[in-house]
Formats: structure tokens, C-alpha cells, sequence
């Protein structure tokens, strides 16, 4: 009597090697570079990397968005709608190679942007501006100084939190500047130390094409209870 043969043996994976295949995956699915397309966010103009995940790597959107926060972003949201006030965009611009900033959209296309003794102005009127707290910080030098967080509400009723450390500094007080067709006017939420639309020689107004993913989820943070906080949401 013959003996049936032995069953082919069953291809055996390794658990690094599979959770390797799977990361590859999904960082392949997530990055992609941006190619031609309208002026829309979509345009080949922009030398940068878009995609769905961005470590946060400085305090100018604080207290919204943290330091060290991992960010989900809807990849190209802004290829097919235009930025609303309020919104959390992610920017490359041209001036800044290699860099990729986080935003909030204050102006839109001809709007009158000032801000007055840190509170903000649209269109000669003052941006409703509520006081929340007021705190004091030290420097890893020792030094103190002092912040307060207020809350902002644009006209389409977007609230969101801002800290404002010196009414009486530069970037707290500037001139009216009316936005241009095809551009937008960007703030950081830590307004005495974010690198924005109030610095022309370094920053300046956004142009649309450089707009194109739009920050959704908190994937990760130090603070465990802001996991999973959602970014951008519409009132």
C-alpha cells in the first residue's frame, strides 16, 4: 500500500517582515509628490510632498495644534473647494524649499486684514476677541513672561483659541493689508511666535496653488487625551 505524500509545506511569514510589508503600504499610499493640475492646490508649481500624515515640530499653532502632535490631513481637500476663514490648512511655498507650514486662513481674497493691540480686524471691524485665561511661563533660562488665550470668532462663527503673549509687540499691531485675488492671508494660533501672512519679506500672502491638504485628526500627542481630536470642524 502506498502512502500518500506529505501536503506542500505552507510559505511561513515573520511578523517583522509582515508589519514591515504593511508600513511600506500605507507610507506608499499616504506620500505622493503633487502633480500638474489647476491653480487650485494642485499644480506642480509647488516643490513639496503632500500627504495624509505631518509631525508637528513647533509651537506657532499652539494651543490648537501641539508640538510633537502627528497630524491626519485629508490629502488634496483643497483641490476641489476653495479655503473658507477659519480653516486649518497645510502650505508649501516656494520661498520655504523643504518646509511645510500649518495655518489658520483669516483672509480671503479681498478682505482688509489689521491686527490692533493683538485683537484682529476684518474689513475695519473687530474680530469678536473673549479673554479665557492668562499664564505665566518659564524659559528653560529661568525667565518668566507672561501669555493670555482668548477666544476668537470669525464672522462665519469659527471660534477658535489664540495666545497672545505681548499686545504692545510689532507683529500685534500691524498695517491693514487687503488680500489680492488668488491669495489668502494665514495666521499661527501662538500669534507672538509664528512666521505667517504678517511678515511680507519672509512669509507673506499665501497664493492659492500652494494650498492643498486640510489637518482633520490628532493621530497622536504627548497628551494622551488629545488623541483622536478632531481639527477644522465646521460650526
Amino acid at each position: 500500500m502506498t502512502q500518500a505524500p506529505p501536503p506542500p509545506a505552507r510559505p511561513k511569514f515573520r511578523v517583522p517582515v509582515l508589519i514591515g510589508a504593511v508600513v511600506f503600504a500605507v507610507v506608499a499610499a499616504s506620500v505622493g509628490w503633487l502633480t500638474a493640475g489647476d491653480d487650485r492646490g494642485c499644480t506642480a508649481e509647488v516643490p513639496a510632498v503632500f500627504s495624509h500624515l505631518y509631525r508637528i515640530s513647533s509651537a506657532t499653532m499652539e494651543p490648537t495644534i501641539r508640538r510633537g502632535d502627528w497630524l491626519w490631513a485629508e490629502r488634496r481637500a483643497y483641490c476641489t473647494r476653495d479655503p473658507e476663514r477659519g480653516d486649518l490648512v497645510v502650505l508649501a511655498l516656494p520661498a520655504h524649499p523643504g518646509t511645510v507650514f500649518v495655518k489658520r486662513v483669516i483672509g480671503l481674497p479681498g478682505d482688509r486684514v489689521q491686527l490692533k493691540q493683538g485683537e484682529l480686524y476684518l474689513n475695519g471691524e473687530p474680530v469678536r476677541h473673549d479673554w479665557i485665561e492668562s499664564a505665566i511661563h518659564s524659559s528653560e533660562s529661568g525667565e518668566a513672561s507672561q501669555s493670555a488665550r482668548f477666544m476668537e470668532t470669525l464672522p462665519n462663527e469659527v471660534r477658535y483659541a489664540v495666545d497672545v503673549a505681548d499686545p504692545e509687540a510689532p507683529l500685534e499691531n500691524t498695517e491693514a493689508i487687503t488680500v489680492p485675488p488668488g491669495q489668502y492671508f494665514v495666521l499661527g494660533d501662538n500669534r507672538d511666535h509664528s512666521l505667517d501672512s504678517r511678515m511680507p519679506s519672509e512669509f507673506g500672502l499665501v497664493p492659492r496653488a500652494s494650498i492643498a491638504d486640510r489637518p482633520t485628526l490628532v493621530l497622536w500627542s504627548a497628551d494622551k487625551s488629545r488623541i483622536g481630536l478632531r481639527l477644522g470642524a465646521r460650526p
